[in-house]
C-alpha cells in the first residue's frame, strides 16, 4: 500500500484520501476505527479520491459565481466550499466520468485555528466528518441513498438495526456484543437504499468506562476512540429497534407500528450531532454541481425499511442492564423460528 494515503469501503463507497506529506494517515485511521496495515478496499476502482493539498491558502473563485455566502460554484459544476462546516478545511469538489474528486486545503481563520488547538477533540471528530464521512455520505445520495443514525448487527443470526437519538446507549449494547463475538456493520452511521445498509467507517466511541485498558483518543461527550473489532461493510437488516433509555428499574420491549418506527428513523438522523452540518452541505453541493436532491431521500428509506421488517421499541431502564441478545431473546427466538435471518 502507498505510504502517502489511506483507501476504505465506507457508506458503500470507495474512498481514497491522498496526503502527500503523510501528516493525517495516522488520524484517519484513527478516526475510521482501523489500522493502517488495513485501510485499504478489497477490489475495484475508487469511487471518491480526494488530495489533501499542502497550501494553506482557499481556492481561487475568480471564474466562479457565488451559490451562498461561502460557496461557489462554475458552468461546469465544480464547486468551492469554504471552511465546510467551520472546520477551517476549504475544499474543491468535481465530477470527472462518474468519480468525485475532492481538493482540500487546511486554510483556518485565526479563530478557526486557535478552536483546533484548544478544542482538540471536537476539532479531530469535525476533521474525520470533513474528510472522511461527508464525502462518502454525499456520494452516496447523489447514487440515491440516504444517510441513517443508526446501528447494526448481527446477534444470534438475525441482523437487528438500532434507531434513536443519540446518547440513549446504543453504542454501549454494540459493543458488547462486539466482545462477545458479534459483527457489525455501524455504530452510529450508515447509508441504506432501504434494503442494505452500508457502515460509515468510524471509530467506537465509547464511555471511559467501557474502554480498552489502552483506551483511545479522548473523544466528545467525554468519550474515547475504539478499534472495531467484527466489523463487515453492509448487511440486509432483518428487524427495526428503535432504543430509548427511560428510569424504570429494567428494560421493557414491545412491538411497534411501522410509522412510529419510521418517525424515530427519521427524527433520530435528521437530529444527529454527526450529521448536523452535513444537510447544508448537502443542499450547497446539490446546487452548485447540480447533483443529487437539495434534501437526501430519508424519509422514504425509512419508509421502505420499516414497512418492509418487525419493528419493536426498547425501553432500556435507568441503570445498565443485560446485554442485547438476552433484552431481546424472546423477539430473536420467535423471529428465528419464522425463518428470518440465516
Amino acid at each position: 500500500m502507498s505510504t502517502d494515503g489511506i483507501l476504505l469501503e465506507s457508506a458503500g463507497q470507495r474512498l481514497v484520501v491522498c496526503d502527500p506529506r503523510g501528516r493525517l494517515a495516522a488520524a484517519m485511521t484513527s478516526a475510521a476505527g482501523t489500522t493502517f496495515a488495513e485501510a485499504h478496499p478489497r477490489t475495484g476502482l475508487p469511487d471518491i479520491v480526494e488530495h489533501v493539498e499542502t497550501g494553506r491558502r482557499g481556492f481561487s473563485t475568480a471564474e466562479m459565481s457565488p451559490v451562498t455566502r461561502g460557496v461557489w460554484a462554475d458552468d461546469a459544476g465544480d464547486t468551492v466550499v469554504e471552511s465546510v462546516g467551520g472546520s477551517g478545511f476549504t475544499q474543491h469538489w468535481s465530477v470527472d466520468d462518474d468519480r468525485l474528486r475532492i481538493r482540500t486545503r487546511w486554510a483556518p481563520s485565526p479563530a478557526e485555528s486557535a478552536a483546533a488547538s484548544l478544542l482538540r477533540p471536537r476539532f479531530d471528530a469535525l476533521r474525520a466528518q470533513v474528510l472522511l464521512h461527508y464525502p462518502v455520505l454525499w456520494w452516496a445520495v447523489v447514487k440515491g441513498m440516504a444517510p441513517l443514525h443508526v446501528s447494526l448487527l448481527e446477534v444470534d443470526g438475525i441482523n437487528v438495526l438500532m434507531a434513536g437519538p443519540g446518547g440513549v446507549g446504543k453504542s454501549s449494547l454494540v459493543a458488547r456484543e462486539l466482545a462477545a463475538g458479534a459483527s457489525a456493520v455501524c455504530d452510529n452511521l450508515a447509508a441504506s437504499d432501504g434494503w442494505t445498509v452500508h457502515g460509515v467507517r468510524e471509530s467506537l466511541r465509547l464511555p471511559a468506562e467501557m474502554a480498552s485498558g489502552a483506551g483511545g483518543r479522548r473523544t466528545t461527550h467525554g468519550r474515547r476512540e475504539e478499534r472495531w473489532h467484527g466489523r463487515v461493510d453492509s448487511l440486509r437488516p432483518d428487524v427495526v429497534v428503535v432504543v430509548s433509555r427511560g428510569q424504570a428499574p429494567s428494560a421493557t420491549v414491545r412491538p411497534i407500528a411501522p410509522e412510529e418506527a419510521r418517525h424515530a428513523l427519521v427524527a433520530g438522523t435528521f437530529g444527529a450531532g454527526e450529521l448536523r452540518r452535513f444537510w447544508s452541505l448537502a443542499a450547497m453541493l446539490s446546487l452548485g454541481t447540480r447533483r443529487g436532491p437539495a434534501v437526501a431521500p430519508v424519509e422514504a428509506v425509512a419508509g421502505t425499511l420499516t414497512q418492509r421488517l418487525p419493528c419493536f421499541r426498547l425501553d432500556l431502564g435507568a441503570r445498565p442492564g443485560p446485554p442485547l441478545r438476552v433484552l431481546l431473546a424472546d423477539q430473536l427466538l420467535q423471529l428465528g423460528s419464522e425463518g428470518v435471518g440465516r
